[in-house]
């Protein structure tokens, strides 16, 4: 048994927000391809639209470049741009997790305790079990973790938890780092 306390910030669940996505979410993949895509293929049709205007062809080149150089600007910014509809989301919204955590491994759950609300979770009902270079997300729904960040374990709470997880999870695991 391996029983965790600690707070939640606001940080780590960005960190989980933005892990979900840009990497774990295929939803997340999807729309950063397509907003990586979105630059190029706007720069394509202007080209075109002006070409067959039979615009000069130094306005032309101009635009060319001009175009190539957002294509590249779009595409370098997309992760950057997603994080900040994020950050965004979560100013507006607010966050929607609880601050002080307790967390239980019993032999065949996970018990979360927070504020007014206590729910067990079957080691049979976890989805997948990630992790990253700061934290440790157990996934009980496809958009729903139990996020442990790494800053509250010490070397022997990481070394059960890791222990837990590679005997009820091993087929579940992914490492991101």
């Amino acid at each position: 048994m391996l029983q965790l306390n600690y707070k939640l910030t606001d940080e780590d669940y960005i960190e989980f927000n933005e892990f979900h996505q840009l990497i774990h979410s295929e939803v997340g993949k999807r729309n950063l391809f397509f907003l990586k895509l979105a630059g190029p293929m706007i720069s394509v049709l202007a080209i075109v639209i002006f070409i067959l205007a039979r615009a000069e062809k130094m306005l032309i080149i101009t635009e060319v470049i001009v175009l190539c150089i957002f294509s590249i600007v779009c595409v370098a910014q997309a992760k950057k741009i997603m994080k900040r509809g994020i950050r965004k989301m979560i100013e507006t919204e607010g966050l929607p997790f609880a601050e002080e955590i307790t967390l239980t491994f019993t032999e065949d759950q996970i018990i979360e305790i927070t504020k007014g609300q206590e729910v067990k979770v079957d080691y049979q009902k976890v989805e997948n079990v990630c992790e990253t270079e700061t934290a440790f997300y157990i996934y009980i729904s496809s958009i729903e973790a139990l996020i442990i960040p790494k800053r509250v374990l010490n070397q022997d709470m990481e070394k059960k938890l890791i222990r837990i997880v590679t005997e009820n999870f091993a087929h579940l695991i992914s490492i991101n780092k």
